[in-house]
């Protein structure tokens, strides 16, 4: 058999995203740990708009609230890509209401399973102040499925040999727990309450200050943005 050091990161397969106990316990016990002993709000501005960048990772934006998992910690020592605000999105967010003038997600919500993510809007949505604007991006299952039935999409979609493979590393790698197309996640911030959903373009919509998602990933990205209501 092949080993895994000369498989191709797009084969089917290459096990580099494949769960296994040791990092699901190890995931579960860092969660637990921080909810315990990390439990702090967000540090918010006195003077000025409160901006969250949700599921940054190692991409940190100066004056924004950057938020993540748990991480950057070792022995006590504190990194540079240490988030600003660590946390669980499966879990209720330790924040006030109305407090974010505007939120932007990239490349976030697909890690979590649907009811998570139900959950998770309705808590931004609680935190969010009245009239702001949220603005998400997730890999488009539309897009994969038109690279499944040989429609024309962007090359970068032929980094895999079949639709089928596209589409397994879509719904198996990376962490991902769900998959989204503009219908359902637009029938979600419905049901959240959130009005003015409409799917956007690349660095196009309402609030300006919420175009900062990466151009590396538009070929394979959903965009989407909503307005808490007013009242």
């Amino acid at each position: 058999m092949t080993s895994n050091s000369s498989v191709d990161e797009f084969s089917i397969y290459n096990t580099k995203y494949q769960p296994t106990f040791k990092s699901l316990l190890a995931f579960e016990l860092k969660s637990l740990y921080g909810r315990l002993f990390f439990p702090k709000k967000p540090n918010l501005k006195k003077d000025g708009k409160n901006y969250l960048h949700l599921g940054c990772g190692s991409t940190k934006l100066e004056g924004w609230v950057n938020a993540d998992f748990f991480a950057g910690y070792k022995f006590w020592k504190k990194y540079d890509n240490t988030p600003d605000w660590m946390l669980d999105l499966r879990f209720p967010l330790k924040c006030d209401d109305n407090v974010w003038d505007g939120v932007f997600s990239e490349h976030t919500l697909e890690h979590l399973h649907s009811f998570e993510v139900f959950n998770l809007l309705k808590e931004l949505k609680r935190t969010m102040k009245p009239g702001a604007w949220i603005r998400i991006t997730v890999p488009d299952l539309r897009k994969y499925v038109n690279y499944y039935c040989g429609q024309q999409v962007n090359e970068e979609f032929l980094r895999w040999t079949s639709g089928c493979e596209a589409i397994g590393s879509l719904t198996q790698n990376y962490g991902h727990q769900s998959v989204w197309d503009s219908e359902l996640l637009k029938q979600v911030l419905k049901e959240v309450g959130f009005i003015n959903i409409k799917e956007v373009s690349f660095r196009q919509g309402t609030d300006e200050l919420l175009f900062i998602e990466r151009e590396d990933r538009q070929w394979e990205t959903l965009y989407m943005e909503a307005q808490k209501p007013s009242i």
